[in-house]
């Protein structure tokens, strides 16, 4: 006579069955992870030295836009500070100015920094963009690696770097590059020359951007806080004044 099966042995039986299920199922899992497809990712190459016809196009037909003689209104802006990122100091002053309602900018600015390796000037206007495409700013900049503020801000030097921000697209870039022929380019560098003098000149840019270096440097020595790149109208980049 056979025996009726014992209720331990059953559950022992039951619990191999669920480990062995659970088992190819996480097995069957796994592989579907690892045969996922990895994310794709995009990389957009932007060609600062010699741009396409139509970034060319695009870029020109923006300089055309900006009027010589700016309509500016009464609103206006003036600041100065020191900014220290990742031990580097720079100090700086921004002038802004509104342009009048009926215009396609809003605003332009201008930026002067200054730290202890060279002094920078950038120059920007802001559109009125609505539309997808359509330029949002368009900035043009300066380096130069020597020099006194007072040279800087006396020599016009015209700028090497001409970008432009389009509303939900990628940015424009003409830069000046060693050794590489940028002939085709000229008339946009001349347009932006042009334009960085006749701005400057209008935002009274030498007058006012001296008389606020020569308050953030007599504010800094006042404190004790001058260090970096501790400024005077006249002075170096490398002046310095220890506590």
């Amino acid at each position: 006579m056979v025996s009726a099966p014992q209720p331990v042995r059953i559950s022992l039986v039951l619990k191999l069955t669920i480990a062995v299920l659970t088992g190819l199922a996480t097995l069957c899992l796994n592989g579907q992870e690892a045969a996922a497809p990895a994310p794709k990712l995009r990389l957009n190459m932007v060609n600062v030295c010699t741009p396409s016809d139509a970034d060319r196009s695009e870029l020109s037909a923006a300089l055309a836009r900006i009027p010589e003689r700016p309509a500016l209104g009464s609103d206006f802006e003036v600041a100065r500070g020191r900014t220290t990122e990742q031990g580097v100091s720079s100090d700086w002053v921004r002038l802004r100015r509104d342009f009048l309602p009926d215009g396609p900018f809003s605003n332009v600015q201008f930026l002067l920094s200054v730290t202890g390796v060279g002094i920078d000037e950038t120059l920007v206007l802001h559109f009125k963009a609505t539309k997808p495409g359509e330029p949002l700013q368009l900035s043009l900049a300066n380096e130069q690696v020597a020099g006194t503020p007072a040279a800087v801000l006396n020599a016009d030097t015209p700028p090497g770097h001409i970008r432009l921000e389009r509303f939900g697209k990628s940015s424009l870039i003409l830069a000046r590059c060693p050794n590489v022929d940028q002939g085709a380019y000229e008339p946009l560098f001349r347009v932006a020359a042009q334009t960085f003098a006749g701005y400057r000149a209008a935002l009274k840019v030498r007058a006012t951007v001296s008389a606020e270096l020569e308050r953030l440097h007599s504010s800094t020595r006042k404190n004790g806080a001058c260090r970096g790149p501790c400024l005077k109208a006249g002075g170096t980049t490398a002046e310095k004044r220890t506590n």
